[in-house]
């Protein structure tokens, strides 16, 4: 009898807090998936600005990409 009254107890915290999670997940789940893509997207920045910080030329990615293969260029050449 006490088991049965611990399972109805469970049942019905889990009933009545189902729904409620259910939804706020629903709600959260669109702006947690823009976030994460956001989140994707500011590692993608953060993953190209760290070799700019390596070339220690932050604004000038653009020259910093066309300058190396010049110079890879060279190298070859010297060798």
């Amino acid at each position: 009898a006490f088991i049965l009254k611990a399972r109805e107890k469970k049942n019905r915290p889990q009933a009545t807090a189902v729904p409620d999670p259910l939804s706020q997940l629903v709600v959260d789940d669109p702006p947690s998936r823009g976030s994460k893509r956001k989140s994707q997207d500011e590692t993608v920045r953060i993953s190209i600005e760290i070799p700019k910080k390596g070339e220690d030329v932050a604004a000038e990615g653009d020259e910093t990409n066309t300058l190396a293969p010049p110079t890879k260029k060279k190298r070859a050449t010297r060798s």
